[in-house]
């Protein structure tokens, strides 16, 4: 199954006009596993998860004119897990008191 998903992987990023794998996509595999092991908030979670996407997908377009593809994708990437793990928080506090 290896073996089929590298070609695919490969040509879908071809597609998109990407180079490498996007680095965010290691940091949401990581917090996806630790959300469905330990905390399984059904609210916060996916409140947190469109709204550190936003953020990050909005920094991108920003960022990419003014600095190079990696600097900007990194740095988008941190701001939109630390505002993703900020909405989680508040959301997990939240429904935990209700």
């Amino acid at each position: 199954m290896e073996s089929v998903r590298q070609p695919v992987t490969w040509a879908v990023l071809d597609r998109l006009g990407e180079r490498q794998l996007p680095v965010a996509a290691p940091l949401v595999s990581v917090l996806g596993r630790w959300f469905f092991t330990r905390h399984r908030h059904w609210g916060a979670g996916p409140v947190a998860a469109v709204t550190g996407s936003v953020v990050l997908f909005a920094l991108v377009d920003r960022l990419r004119p003014d600095l190079d593809r990696l600097l900007a994708d990194t740095t988008a990437t941190a701001v939109g897990l630390v505002v993703a793990m900020a909405v989680f928080t508040v959301g997990s506090r939240v429904r935990r008191r209700a």
